[in-house]
């Protein structure tokens, strides 16, 4: 592995807690060493190899962008000029190539900057220390300029997440849809946070249609489903059947009783509500018969992830059948339901 450099991730700010936490995640998972060296707002900068990093980027839900960082300095138009000129924006940007400069502003800072006005600024700087020339239509190399706190960052993009990310996958852009299918970008940051990785073993134990065994599929696991009502698990199939996918096992039974003998990582929603009718039960009692089954099957140091309605006591639930609460996030979905994710491990 190369020497780290200084890298910055712009994460999507849709959620408080999750977007680092899933960054985070899939590093340790990837077994790509980081150190944070600092965060503003959706903007992470860490120490790590860059290489590494890309190979990574993608796999986020709620990564961004993903580059490598140039120029540190402060916020001031004379300050950034004196931190262009000094960098080797050279080593990043040949005579001969051409770029794009975009600039955003994280916290509402630097308010008297003009962004549009600082983008036409780095354009005609980086042009002249470089030779190279500004293209915004098709440039070869994309830059990116951030205001953050009372710093200016600038860098060369890597990764940046596309628009149409989870277009395809919406539920009911699916064959098979039910209205308690979690959204893909929920789903696959459940998956990253259980540090599933390509070619692990992967179960949904509740999957209903398949919306997390899709995510978990698309990130190159083998992926396994459970759940009590057949047309539940035919619909999972369909689903990844679309999605070019063949699962290692689909499977109608009950959570509660795993014919699994072992897997490297577990995420789930079990059914409440409604759904936790049909196995006759409350969605703490089938955690409490649930999660004792999970862990005879998790290695030790492997990791499940669980989504509950809060108040189900699910942390106590946990910690009763074997596992240690790594971490938590609350997710609101409506007035009537805010999601509580737990991160386990086996122990």
């Amino acid at each position: 592995m190369n020497d780290p450099t200084r890298v910055f991730v712009v994460l999507s700010g849709e959620h408080p807690t999750l977007p680092l936490a899933e960054m985070s995640a899939i590093l340790d998972a990837n077994r790509i060493p980081f150190k944070i060296a600092g965060s503003f707002f959706k903007l992470v900068e860490i120490d790590a190899d860059i290489g590494a990093v890309k190979t990574i980027a993608g796999r986020g839900a709620f990564m961004d962008e993903v580059g490598e960082e140039i120029v540190h300095s402060g916020p001031t138009v004379p300050e950034i000029d004196d931190a262009v000129k000094s960098s080797d924006l050279p080593r990043y940007l040949q005579t001969d190539e051409s770029f794009s400069v975009r600039v955003l502003r994280f916290g509402g800072v630097s308010k008297e900057m003009s962004r549009v006005k600082l983008e036409g600024h780095l354009g005609w700087l980086m042009g002249k220390v470089t030779n190279a020339r500004v293209d915004l239509e098709n440039p070869q190399r994309q830059f990116r300029g951030l205001l953050a706190g009372p710093y200016f960052h600038l860098g060369l993009i890597a990764h940046r997440r596309p628009d149409v990310f989870v277009a395809d996958r919406r539920p009911r852009m699916r064959p098979s849809f039910h209205p308690s299918t979690m959204v893909p970008k929920l789903a696959r940051s459940m998956v990253n946070l259980s540090q599933a990785v390509t070619g692990s073993t992967f179960l949904d134990p509740f999957c209903g249609v398949g919306g997390i065994l899709l995510e978990a599929g698309l990130l190159g696991c083998q992926v396994m489903g459970v759940d009590a009502l057949r047309r539940m698990t035919r619909g999972s199939r369909r689903n990844l059947k679309h999605f070019g996918m063949d699962p290692l096992g689909l499977v109608r039974g009950d959570a509660r009783y795993l014919p699994i003998r072992n897997v490297d990582a577990i995420a789930t929603d079990p059914p409440y509500g409604t759904g936790a009718s049909t196995l006759k039960s409350t969605t703490r009692n089938i955690l409490k018969d649930f999660l004792p089954n999970a862990h005879s099957i998790l290695p030790k140091g492997r990791r499940a992830v669980i989504a509950s309605p809060v108040g189900t006591k699910t942390p106590d639930i946990a910690e009763a059948s074997g596992f240690r609460v790594m971490d938590r996030h609350e997710v609101y979905v409506h007035r009537s339901l805010t999601r509580e994710i737990l991160v386990l491990e086996a122990y």
